[in-house]
C-alpha cells in the first residue's frame, strides 16, 4: 500500500518509485490496478480453508472411466478476488492452474 501511495505523489513517479523499491514497473502497475478495484486493503493476509481429498490419479488408475456419482463430481474454488470457479473433479492440474492464474489477474 505504501509503495502504491508513493507512486501517486508528484508527476510521473511510477517508474522512479518502482526502481527505488527494486520492483518492476509492470508489478507496480498491477498493484495500482488492484488498489483502484479495492483489492489492496493493506490488511493482514487472508487464508482460505482448503480440504484435501484422495489423489484422483490413484482412483483413475483403478477405474479409467468414472461412473455413477463420480462422473459428475465437481470442485468449487473461491478465489481471493471473490470470483468462484467450478470445475470437473477430473480436471488436469496444469489446466486448473492456468484457469486460476487467469481469473486472479482478471
Amino acid at each position: 500500500m505504501r509503495i502504491v501511495e508513493e507512486s501517486y505523489l508528484g508527476h510521473r513517479q511510477g517508474s522512479v518509485v518502482a526502481r527505488r523499491h527494486g520492483i518492476s514497473r509492470a508489478l507496480l502497475t498491477q498493484w495500482r490496478r488492484a488498489w483502484h478495484k479495492g483489492l489492496l486493503d493493506g490488511g493482514r493476509p487472508v487464508f482460505t480453508p482448503v480440504e484435501i481429498g484422495p489423489d484422483l490419479r490413484d482412483r483413475q488408475r483403478e477405474a479409467p472411466a468414472m461412473q455413477g456419482e463420480d462422473a459428475h463430481a465437481r470442485i468449487e474454488i473461491t478465489l481471493a478476488n471473490g470470483r468462484r470457479l467450478a470445475v470437473s473433479a477430473d480436471i488436469e492440474a496444469v489446466a486448473l492452474t492456468r484457469l486460476v492464474q487467469v481469473l486472479e489477474r482478471a
